[in-house]
């Protein structure tokens, strides 16, 4: 498996034109949960990796934390600079080679943004945050559950799911591969009369496992949760990981 897993064109105009409605209207009550888990400190430092457009990390810096948002494309740091409040510092890179060192009090991955990577790509990405945090700083990462997930792969083994905007339509195709443990997806964009196709492979590991790797990285004090801070089960829709870096 290549280590580039992640198509230029996921994130682009197309994504936010399908996304960012649904997004915008789900973005207040994360953050909520975002800071009532991280029970941050007055003037604490935070990072949002990858930030995208800037809707969680505009929101927590609105509530008076100091941040910094980090994402590889440079169309989405462009909004979200447009849209920020005094202060907050949006860098491009790659999260990989995160730029940071013994800074943040607290780091937030947030909408299945982990898993992008190969195994080593992915591994590095853990040990960057532990790496930009301050010692005893608290990583926050979420994705769906993998439980979740696999469930809703019905007997043909592919699931679709579609967005619609107007005329317009995004569709996604999952499988997922239990040996590998990622799902794989084809995506299907049909908007104003053109049809354009584009595919990705996200690691989808279970709780145990992404707790190991966040020991592996230098973490320690891991906790799963639910999507609402509560306990995580195979019922629950979202995993939320709570680490803090030794």
């Amino acid at each position: 498996m290549t280590e580039e897993l992640v198509p230029a064109e996921l994130f682009d105009e197309d994504y936010l034109w399908f996304m960012e409605e649904l997004l915008e209207a789900r973005s207040d009550a994360e953050v909520e949960t975002i800071l009532r888990l991280l029970d941050l400190s007055p003037g604490a430092e935070v990072l949002d990796a990858p930030c995208g457009h800037g809707r969680i990390a505009n929101r927590v810096a609105g509530r008076g934390w100091q941040v910094a948002g980090l994402d590889s494309s440079r169309l989405f740091l462009d909004i979200a600079r447009s849209r920020a409040p005094e202060g907050v510092e949006y860098l491009q890179g790659d999260l990989r080679d995160m730029p940071f060192e013994g800074r943040f009090d607290a780091a937030i991955n947030w909408f299945s943004s982990f898993g992008y990577f190969d195994d080593e790509g992915n591994r590095r990405v853990l040990e960057g945050f532990r790496r930009a945090l301050k010692p005893g700083g608290v990583l926050l990462l979420e994705q769906a559950s993998r439980e979740m997930l696999v469930a809703n792969i019905p007997p043909s083994g592919q699931a679709v799911w579609m967005t619609e905007r107007g005329d317009d339509l995004q569709i996604d195709k999952v499988t997922f591969d239990p040996v590998a443990g990622r799902s794989n997806t084809e995506r299907i964009i049909v908007r104003d009369g053109r049809v354009r196709r584009t595919g990705f492979s996200l690691a989808q590991p279970t709780a145990a496992e992404l707790a190991v790797m966040l020991r592996e990285a230098g973490f320690e004090d891991v906790r799963a949760l639910d999507e609402s801070g509560g306990e995580f089960t195979t019922r629950s829709r979202r995993l939320l990981l709570v680490a803090t870096s030794a």
